[in-house]
């Protein structure tokens, strides 16, 4: 059962599904205020988190990706989700993905990322840090200019990715048992938005800002 409340003054409250809580941010505030930005340019556009660095110097370190990560590097088994979309850029690899059991929200932090790839021959893939292709499904290029919506649940050591809710790819990993999240980008103008991530243990606070109460935006950002 979903139950979704609503207090005064509160545009985005928190969700309950079977004792589980959601966390979520719209970027409808106009800030990323509690995520750390890992290389690339940020900024919010519209209501949607966009980075527009599309300059490359690595594909074989944990520098390889523009990212931005955000939450807890004690959290655990979770779903996270986000729109994703590619624009421009893209002259060797246009990649657009999210990051997930981000070891520490750092240059140097280890992570696994589910990743879009426009590149003909190329597709969706999960990425182990720094940069090792644990499953590529080839021959499935992603569209410039589309939104698409990823997801990843992970628990325990299996791990499931969805693409617009059709399961794209599952395996057992336990390299990186526990993490924050994350999105990021290669080559590629890349655009975020509605990103949410449920689990046992994840603060029952909304991200984004607006119209909350002070009191309440208080709370978001601490790092439970």
């Amino acid at each position: 059962m979903k139950i979704i409340l609503f207090c005064s003054c509160v545009f985005l409250s928190l969700i309950f599904t079977d004792g589980v809580f959601a966390l979520i941010d719209d970027f409808n505030d106009g800030n990323d205020s509690g995520w750390n930005r890992i290389q690339g340019e940020w900024s919010i556009d519209n209501g949607e988190y966009v980075q527009s660095e599309t300059e490359w110097t690595t594909t074989t370190t944990n520098e390889t990706y523009t990212r931005s990560f955000f939450g807890n590097e004690n959290w655990t088994d979770y779903t996270l989700e986000a729109k994703v979309r590619m624009e421009g850029g893209g002259e060797t690899a246009a990649i657009v993905g999210i990051f997930f059991r981000v070891t520490e929200k750092t240059p140097e932090g280890d992570y696994y990322y589910f990743r879009l790839d426009a590149r003909a021959a190329d597709g969706p893939a999960l990425i182990k840090s720094p940069n090792t292709i644990l499953q590529e499904n080839v021959n499935k290029p992603s569209e410039l200019e589309q939104d698409y919506i990823l997801k990843v649940e992970v628990e325990g050591d299996n791990i499931k990715c969805y693409i617009d809710g059709e399961l794209e790819i599952e395996l057992q990993d336990d390299s990186f048992p526990s993490g924050a999240v994350g999105v990021g980008t290669f080559n590629t103008q890349g655009y975020f938005d509605d990103v949410s991530v449920n689990g046992e243990g994840i603060a029952p606070n909304p991200v984004s800002s607006e119209g909350k109460l002070a009191a309440t935006w208080a709370l978001i950002k601490q790092d439970r």
